[in-house]
């Protein structure tokens, strides 16, 4: 018989090996998420008997300062997918949070429709898409000064203004390490921080926390930091020091009824 429940202490050995047998994780980047951020109460488990089958973590936050949840690795041992087990899992975690509304980012286009048949819709996220060329008629030079910041949620929350996931400075520092495992660039200096990694000749910038004023000193940093012939930035549609359009990009389940008409996610993990 099925048994669903908040996790334990004692799951975690099984944890990480469901983890990394579904996701494929090294184990730094494991042992980062369990080190800083796995807490027993956000992750939720199905169990056949003694057997772990099934997890999904819902990693609390907040969207206009109401309670918000991400949810991420959810993950199902192979033999028993296509069963619900799942479905039934994630209802069961989300009907006992004190979540508002339950965000995540789906790793594939067939998660849409899966989510969707849960009572998901769909966000989009601004994109901008910029040649070489142009990033370098935006940028400006800037003196280097010593770097004073202590915490970028601060500069973070200042930049997004509202309809986006809250971060505290534990998260985002953890939200670097675990990129730069993976071979992201983090930018970092007294005005906010991008994260950025290529990909061919693209420069994908996940997260460009500026404000539109200082936007030109940090694309000098990016050109500096990457050769790429392309730059594509994932931004909230409050930042406009360059045109961007919407996209495709995470999905939402509103518990209570509150539904925001967009949200931005950034340093959403995937």
């Amino acid at each position: 018989m099925l048994k669903l429940r908040i996790s334990e202490e004692s799951d975690i050995n099984s944890l990480k090996e469901l983890f990394k047998n579904v996701f494929e994780e090294n184990d730094e980047a494991l042992d980062l998420f369990f080190k800083r951020i796995f807490k027993p109460d956000i992750c939720y488990v199905c169990y056949d008997g003694d057997e772990l089958i099934a997890m999904v973590y819902i990693i609390p936050t907040t969207i206009n300062g109401r309670k918000a949840g991400y949810l991420y690795a959810a993950a199902t041992k192979d033999e028993f997918r296509g069963a619900g087990v799942m479905k039934g899992l994630i209802h069961y975690a989300l009907s006992i949070t004190a979540q508002e509304v339950c965000v995540t980012l789906p790793a594939s286009d067939s998660l849409y429709d899966y989510y969707r048949r849960l009572g998901f819709f769909e966000l989009t996220s601004n994109t901008a898409e910029l040649s070489r060329e142009e990033v370098m008629k935006l940028a400006k030079p800037y003196e280097v000064v010593e770097l004073v910041v202590t915490g970028y949620c601060g500069i973070r929350n200042r930049v997004l203004k509202n309809n986006f996931l809250f971060w505290n400075n534990n998260f985002i520092d953890y939200a670097f390490d675990y990129n730069a495992l993976y071979g992201a660039k983090i930018i970092k200096n007294n005005f906010g921080y991008a994260i950025a990694y290529s990909e061919g000749d693209v420069c994908n910038v996940s997260e460009f926390i500026c404000d539109d004023k200082n936007a030109p000193y940090m694309l000098t940093e990016l050109l500096t930091e990457f050769k790429s012939e392309k730059f594509r930035f994932h931004l909230s549609p409050n930042q406009k020091f360059i045109a961007s359009k919407p996209e495709r990009y995470a999905m939402m389940k509103s518990i209570t009824g509150y539904k925001p008409e967009t949200v931005y996610l950034g340093l959403a993990l995937d």
